[in-house]
């Protein structure tokens, strides 16, 4: 019997260090896993960085985001489990404090249409309908999508204040920088 596939989109995200190069690196390794097929990404966007707690992300670098499509037959946690792998190869630190900046941080956004509230997973994201630097990139790639729960990724976004739709900024680059 084949595996089920599903449609599941990742946000990337990082301030430190080369974090064009660990897109690349994240993209190439996710594409060339064997249970992952059809992989598409939105155009790079920059953000202020986001967060509280006790980390002063005030002094932080802007963030660099994109968005990916793709569709695989591995479990959910199992994806969850790859993507921290990519995300340690590129030096992130486990143990640092949550919104500290970080040279690559990938999100299970969607996973199809599947709602998941576990200890270690919560899909859909529990926060991506608050940030313009996951919608923006989303709706890019797919504006009409249903987010389980929730409105279509397009309204979502347009439901964000200005000034947080503001924050966000798609990256241009020029034809001889490509």
């Amino acid at each position: 019997m084949a595996a089920d596939i599903s449609l599941v989109y990742l946000s990337l995200g990082g301030n430190l260090g080369d974090v064009a190069m660990h897109f690349e690196q994240a993209r190439q390794a996710l594409e060339s896993h064997p249970k992952i097929t059809s992989l598409r990404a939105s155009s790079q966007y920059t953000s202020t960085a986001w967060g509280g707690g006790v980390v002063d992300v005030s002094m932080q670098n802007d963030y660099l985001n994109e968005v990916i499509e793709l569709e695989t037959s591995l479990p959910a946690k199992g994806l969850l489990g790859f993507c921290q792998q990519l995300e340690l190869e590129a030096g992130r630190q486990p143990q640092a404090e949550r919104w500290a900046a970080r040279p690559l941080d990938i999100d299970i956004l969607l996973y199809g249409q599947q709602v998941l509230c576990t200890s270690i997973l919560e899909l859909p994201h529990p926060r991506m309908l608050k940030r313009a630097f996951v919608l923006k990139p989303l709706a890019e790639l797919s504006p009409k999508l249903q987010i389980p729960g929730a409105d279509q990724v397009l309204a979502a976004l347009q439901a964000l204040s200005s000034t947080e739709r503001n924050t966000t900024q798609r990256l241009v680059i020029s034809a001889k920088e490509s």
